[in-house]
């Protein structure tokens, strides 16, 4: 996310969805212009104005560590490189203004802006280690290391006040930044499940729950487009009406369990053999294949016709034969002019007169 400077000024961003990631890249982007702005007002007043080289030199420091995190977060798109950069550069540079002067002309709440910039930036319980750290060093060394600050107007009381403002304002944001993660967590959980029932519902809405071929719902939508595709392509388009002989017969001998292991094993024939295959209903399947020889496009459906049998799934009811046979019936397209409705029943007649001539057979029209 690379938001525009007017963005900024206007809070106008274009976030599609609530998510966590986009919040702290924007906030990273504002807090390193800010202070790439403010650090360098300061440099140039602080050289020109005030004549402090110690402090020109610490915002020279922020400006150019600033600068180089706002490459890498906006050109290299490294958000990590660019949080830790700007954290450490705070963190140097605060605690050498703090240690330097002494809490001279309220230094010290500059160093406010390191825990909200910190936890923001990174996590909530890498911000919180990280400013408690950098508490400790502060309050360490204005207690022990530096001396006596503003000829002694600040005293363990000031240290106590500061640590406990410090404190609170830390637990306000730790708190809010961590429930807002743990709650976005929940809800890309949710939005996870959500999105996986979706899948599972759309999936379902065009599939055949016991085979996992396409249903007759989704054939009017694939039909249409692969039509129309063969048809500015070239080739040939032959749709086809397949059925298994004496199949409510085999169901009534061996039970519907073991019928619907039958139709499972056809269906994986039909999605080898075939672009799109399809379960109609019943015992009664369907499929489109594409080629550019109309010859290539018998023998794919002769093969799939003869693969049946060659299951050889015993079907004792079978007046034909000892297994599970199919009767298919085909109509191969050659004058491309699109009418559903009589393609299908030009395959159904197909297979109407393949079931009439003694099944086990493929007649095409």
């Amino acid at each position: 996310m690379k938001p525009k400077l007017k963005e900024f000024f206007f809070g106008s961003f274009p976030f599609e969805e609530s998510d966590p990631n986009l919040t702290k890249t924007l906030i990273l982007n504002a807090f390193l212009i800010i202070t790439i702005i403010v650090s360098g007002l300061f440099f140039i007043y602080n050289i020109f104005i005030a004549s402090d080289h110690l402090l020109t030199s610490i915002d020279m420091l922020i400006f150019v560590s600033m600068l180089y995190a706002l490459y890498q977060l906006r050109v290299k798109d490294n958000y990590d490189l660019a949080s830790y950069i700007g954290v450490s550069a705070l963190f140097i540079a605060y605690t050498a203004i703090v240690m330097i002067f002494h809490g001279k002309d309220f230094t010290m709440i500059w160093t406010y802006f390191f825990a909200p910039f910190a936890m923001v930036t990174l996590s909530a319980k890498k911000g919180l280690i990280i400013t408690l750290f950098f508490l400790i060093v502060i309050l360490t060394g204005a207690c022990y290391g530096i001396g006596e600050w503003q000829n002694g107007l600040w005293n363990m009381s000031s240290y106590i006040r500061f640590m406990f403002a410090h404190v609170v304002m830390l637990y306000v944001i730790y708190a809010i930044s961590n429930s807002y993660e743990k709650a976005y967590e929940r809800i890309k959980a949710l939005r996870y499940r959500e999105k996986a029932q979706l899948k599972l519902f759309e999936k379902l809405s065009v599939t055949d729950p016991l085979t996992s071929l396409y249903n007759r719902r989704s054939l009017k939508e694939f039909f249409p487009k692969e039509f129309y595709d063969v048809k500015r392509n070239g080739g040939y388009f032959a749709y086809f009406l397949l059925d298994l002989d004496y199949f409510k017969p085999y169901n009534d001998t061996y039970g519907h369990q073991q019928g619907d292991e039958v139709l499972v094993t056809v269906a994986k024939l039909l999605q080898q053999k075939t672009k799109f295959a399809f379960r109609i209903g019943g015992d009664e399947f369907a499929g489109i294949i594409i080629n550019s020889k109309k010859t290539m496009i018998t023998e794919a459906i002769n093969e799939l016709q003869d693969a049946v049998g060659s299951l050889q799934i015993e079907n004792k009811k079978s007046p034909i034969g000892k297994y599970i046979t199919c009767s298919v019936g085909v109509h191969i397209i050659e004058e491309f002019e699109y009418d559903f409705e009589e393609i299908y029943n030009l395959a159904d007649t197909a297979l109407y007169k393949a079931k009439a001539l003694g099944r086990d057979q493929v007649i095409y029209i």
